[in-house]
């Protein structure tokens, strides 16, 4: 009687062990499926948080940078004829452009038909360099005759 005690003591623990042996293949495809969904999610979160980055970086420097090309156009704007350029080493990845168009004082009713002064409408443009980021600024100046000051 002793073997047959045995033999069911063996086959109740045989069979209680293989039952909780490992994980079954759909149990496993389960997890590998939640968290490959969970990496997907953190990676397209980090990519959207770059590109706010980028765009942040972008929306403080641009105006800031367009300010120094207004500067540097204020000093010579009777002769300026650059239409494009950049920003050298220090920020390579932006461009600029400018256009500069001239509007007649005289036609104004207001204003004396013997001054000189001349309205210039400044349009400066800043593109990151992406191409998908870009600003663009108008601003408008009286340009005096080099006997008056105003």
């Amino acid at each position: 009687m002793t073997s047959i005690s045995t033999l069911k003591t063996a086959y109740r623990h045989i069979k209680w062990s293989s039952g909780n042996s490992g994980f079954t293949l759909l149990e496993v495809m389960i997890s590998v499926s939640i968290i490959a969904i969970i990496f997907v999610s953190l990676f397209r979160m980090q990519s959207g948080s770059i590109s706010l980055a980028e765009t942040g970086r972008f929306n403080t420097l641009a105006p800031m940078l367009a300010g120094q090309v207004l500067i540097k156009i204020e000093k010579d704007i009777r002769t300026w004829s650059e239409v494009e350029g950049n920003f050298g080493e220090n920020y390579p990845e932006f461009r600029w452009t400018c256009e500069i168009v001239d509007f007649p004082l005289h036609e104004l009713n207001f204003i004396s038909k013997e001054s000189n002064h001349q309205l210039k409408k400044i349009t400066i443009g800043i593109i990151g360099s992406s191409g998908r980021s870009s600003l663009k600024t108008e601003t408008w100046r009286v340009v005096f005759d080099s006997t008056e000051k105003p």
